[in-house]
């Protein structure tokens, strides 16, 4: 009987670790630069997301190909002359928000750190994001810089000058459970 009940324990806490985990509902990410010719601007809603609320570490993924361009002729040049999504499908960022995050009542400033990989390259980055609960969902907004030559991309050019050197993300991510 004592083992059933502990097996019943054992389960119990299982799950409820288990629901912690909070996954990717809706929400985009986008990038945006200024350049001399235009604004250049892209965005996306197929983002993967994990974030585990117990330990705070969080798993963002998005497929280059998936971002959007006011122009199709912008998206051909990005992901085949400057990303080369074709080699590198995929931008990641594997990381952990240092705050106890466990309960999120109202907006909450977090700090991250972690490794984001692009164009094959992983650097260790830093970044300020705030949490907080909007109709039973858990929202995380942030924007950081993107220096492109950091991560081996050559800068976007025309006539061999310069349009870009880095780009400025933005992220509005909403996440459910999945217990």
């Amino acid at each position: 009987m004592r083992s059933f009940l502990l097996l019943g324990l054992f389960v119990l806490s299982f799950s409820s670790l288990q629901a912690q985990v909070l996954t990717f509902d809706h929400g985009e990410m986008e990038f945006y630069t200024n350049t001399v010719l235009s604004d250049i601007e892209a965005v996306t809603e197929e983002v993967e997301v994990k974030l585990d609320v117990q330990t705070g570490t969080i798993e963002i993924a998005v497929n280059i190909n998936s971002f959007e361009f006011e122009y199709e002729t912008m998206k051909e040049h990005f992901n085949d002359k400057y990303m080369e999504s074709d080699k590198f499908p995929q931008a990641t960022f594997k990381g952990k928000i240092t705050q106890d995050i466990s309960t999120i009542n109202e907006e909450l400033e977090v700090d991250g750190s972690g490794d984001l990989t692009i164009h094959g390259v992983s650097r260790k980055i830093e970044v300020k994001a705030t949490l907080s609960k909007n109709d039973g969902l858990t929202v995380i907004k942030t924007k950081f810089p993107v220096v492109f030559k950091d991560y081996g991309v050559d800068d976007p050019s025309i006539l061999t000058k310069p349009v870009a050197k880095n780009v400025e993300v933005k992220c509005t991510l909403y996440l459910k459970g999945d217990g």
